[in-house]
């Protein structure tokens, strides 16, 4: 019976792990393309940077009660169909009759159905077990940049042959096909993986000051890449002469080089020079990088800029969200990570809408030169939180840098 329950969860660990690539691919296979797509139909730099940036005051709002009420309820495969209803029904819409209104409305479908996310994650860990759902966190997690990879170059190709707004119908057919393959899955009650929703929990990680100094610097990492990589590098690529092909591939330059930084901070900085410094460097090379971009002379240099922001973004990113989960137990990481990434969506607003405004009242360099100078001056908060965190953490627990250093 146990061998027939292990045959039976490995098809569900399949089966699923494809729907998580394909809502990859879902909210990401228009991506590179919105903006060049608004601009051609004669929207202004604050109309784009608002379109893009709506789907993270969407995903503020919603990635934390999505997944406390999933976890209420007992309903997680009913929110993560319900998310890729609304992603068919609006971008199927924004295909048909493009305007600036079904274009908000899309990528208020792609917040809502992001946010879904964290459901996919206890989802898949259900098919696991207690013991392994580490493991089965790392697993999902491979699905991020493979189905974001797989969404964007697909999604180049089609805009490239037919026209931008033919991207949105990739996400729309991922979707659908997403949507009938959860029918297939399980909504396993996982009781020893679940964190039991706890009031108190929620009330102690909102009123703690860290994690909304964590937050802010998480948001302004965030909100300068989406203003720039997202929004408007797409359009400095096409004034370069970039077509949808090669716009789909600087997103995807981005991507990979920020998944290698990634991979590179356990392995390799948090060791040699600490976290601290690997924030530090990570913010001022991605400052640099950014108020560079808009004096790209050509294609191939502007790829190179795009790479080197991927890497500074890869290092400060991944420094903080370390950083959230830093001295903290078990028991509340799940909560926490919550609110973190609840609070850090404000960046996916913030930053196309500030950028846009900045473009439009002065111009493109003077925005990206701001953009810049918020991610390096950023670095003063970050020498100041850390140091301010290992001094509260010395008499607990080894902040997780020294405990990074003394494993070695």
């Amino acid at each position: 019976m146990d061998k027939t329950n292990k045959i039976n969860n490995r098809k569900e660990t399949i089966l699923f792990f494809i729907i998580s690539l394909l809502f990859f691919v879902t909210i990401t296979a228009f991506d590179p393309f919105i903006s060049s797509y608004a601009k051609d139909l004669g929207f202004d730099s604050v109309i784009i940077g608002s379109i893009i940036g709506i789907s993270g005051i969407v995903a503020l709002l919603t990635r934390l009660p999505i997944g406390v009420f999933s976890d209420m309820l007992h309903k997680r495969r009913l929110f993560i169909q319900m998310g890729l209803l609304i992603t068919i029904v609006m971008w199927t819409l924004a295909f048909f009759i493009p305007n600036a209104t079904t274009l908000y409305l899309g990528k208020i479908s792609d917040g809502l159905t992001g946010s879904t996310w964290v459901i996919y994650n206890v989802m898949f860990a259900s098919y696991f077990g207690v013991k392994e759902a580490a493991k089965a966190v790392a697993i999902l997690g491979v699905a991020s940049p493979v189905g974001s990879i797989l969404g964007t170059t697909i999604g180049a190709v089609v805009a490239n042959n037919y026209g931008y707004r033919y991207s949105f119908l990739v996400a729309v057919a991922a979707a659908i096909l997403a949507l009938v393959l959860t029918f297939f899955t399980k909504d396993l009650s996982i009781k020893g993986v679940k964190v039991k929703y706890d009031k108190k929990i929620l009330v102690e990680q909102i009123t703690d000051k860290k994690i909304w100094v964590i937050s802010v610097l998480a948001t302004i990492a965030l909100m300068v890449t989406i203003g720039t990589r997202d929004t408007f590098t797409p359009l400095v690529a096409t004034d370069l002469g970039a077509n949808p092909l090669l716009i789909g591939m600087l997103a995807n330059t981005h991507l990979i080089i920020y998944g290698l930084a990634a991979g590179l901070c356990g392995a390799l900085f948090y060791k040699k020079i600490g976290l601290m410094n690997t924030a530090i460097l990570g913010a001022v090379l991605q400052g640099v990088i950014i108020i560079l971009i808009p004096y790209a002379e050509n294609l191939t240099m502007l790829f190179l800029l795009q790479a080197f922001q991927g890497f500074g973004y890869g290092l400060i990113f991944t420094v903080v969200t370390s950083w959230a989960v830093e001295n903290i137990p078990e028991i509340k990481q799940s909560t926490r990570m919550g609110l973190f990434q609840s609070l850090y969506s404000a960046g996916m607003f913030l930053g196309p809408v500030l950028i846009g405004i900045l473009i439009e009242v002065f111009s493109r360099s003077t925005g990206y030169l701001i953009m810049g100078a918020l991610s390096i001056v950023s670095t003063i908060l970050i020498k100041t939180s850390i140091k301010r965190s290992k001094k509260e953490a010395s008499n607990e627990e080894f902040p997780l840098e020294e405990m990074l250093v003394n494993r070695k």
